[in-house]
């Protein structure tokens, strides 16, 4: 069952002229793989005041996080800002005033990548999120308004109600509002709207510099620009030069496979699959990548298309991965 927290909006430390909050059962996703966005409905209650004494928010700045009071570097994503001129949220003389807003957080692959990590590491059937807002908080006095009886502003009538805007110097919210989430409601929801369900970060680890090279992983970098740039050969060619380096930091040879090699480091007992698999993967991987270099044969840097780099880019990745010594 969808939760509700609310919190008060403050004037000076003290006084209360609102509320926010979020029912947590409106969450969505939105914007799909290449545009992925979080939106959390927020709704503002500004309390009774009277009518020459209105109250409204005119902005908001928002925030989410896996932690209550984080500081602003462990956000999921940037913030985002809310203006609400000129709908403004307002007070009233008679009754409450609700206005609803929809705060759209965008996340990149790696933010949506790590927010699932997160729920997925809380075994209960909810989880909690944190949305920090700071409120801008102003008074507004009003001119042509429906109740004036008298030509009290220089603006003609029909150009409607205009207000001026006095912000106040103190404002905030009393805490920030935790949002908890129903695990179920998340995958119906949320996930098939990110586009999560269509596309995955995969993440891979690099180790420390090797030999005659500063870093693996910048060498992995030239050949995800190749691939970038529509060099679809050269990136392959760049993926060799990645298994040499491991084959030289393992002293690897025809008659010393890198397969042979991590048998012996993982004590793993002959005829083990594990062993023919990496042998077998690197065999081909390493083929491939030594085709552009070997014009002679029926495949050349210029026959390869963009699927095959990146199968090439993401299977060596994969290999350099698997084979670091820890």
């Amino acid at each position: 069952m969808a939760q509700v927290n609310t919190q008060a909006i403050i004037l000076y430390g003290t006084r209360s002229v609102g509320s926010m909050h979020v029912d947590s059962g409106t969450l969505r996703g939105e914007g799909g793989p290449t545009h992925p966005q979080l939106v959390v409905p927020l709704t503002i209650e500004m309390s009774v005041q009277p009518e020459s004494a209105m109250i409204a928010v005119t902005a908001i700045k928002a925030s989410l996080s896996t932690e209550q009071n984080a500081p602003p570097y462990k956000a999921i994503c940037s913030p985002v800002e809310e203006f609400l001129i000129p709908n403004f949220a307002h007070s009233a003389p008679d009754v409450t005033r609700e206005h609803q807003s929809e705060l759209r957080f965008t996340l990149d692959p790696r933010e949506v990548e790590a927010l699932e990590r997160h729920r997925q590491s809380v075994a209960a059937e909810a989880f909690i999120l944190y949305l920090t807002v700071k409120p801008l908080v102003a008074g507004l006095r009003n001119f042509n308004t429906y109740r004036s009886t008298t030509d009290d502003c220089e603006w003609d009538r029909q150009y409607g109600m205009l207000s001026e805007v006095l912000p106040f110097w103190t404002s905030s919210l009393l805490q920030p509002l935790w949002i908890q989430v129903e695990q179920s409601m998340w995958l119906r929801s949320v996930l098939p709207g990110l586009g999560y369900d269509r596309l995955r970060l995969l993440e891979l680890s690099f180790p420390p510099p090797l030999p005659d090279h500063p870093s693996a992983s910048a060498q992995f970098d030239k050949a995800r620009k190749a691939l970038d740039q529509r060099r679809y050969g050269d990136c392959i060619q760049e993926c060799r030069g990645l298994l040499n380096m491991w084959e030289k930091q393992y002293g690897a040879n025809t008659k010393n496979l890198v397969a042979d090699v991590v048998k012996g480091d993982r004590r793993w007992p002959d005829g083990d699959i594990r062993r023919d698999l990496l042998d077998v993967l690197w065999k081909e991987v390493g083929d491939v990548a030594n085709a552009p270099h070997h014009p002679e044969g029926n495949v050349n840097a210029e026959s390869f298309d963009g699927r095959d780099a990146r199968l090439i880019l993401l299977l060596t990745a994969a290999l350099s991965e698997y084979v670091e010594r820890r």
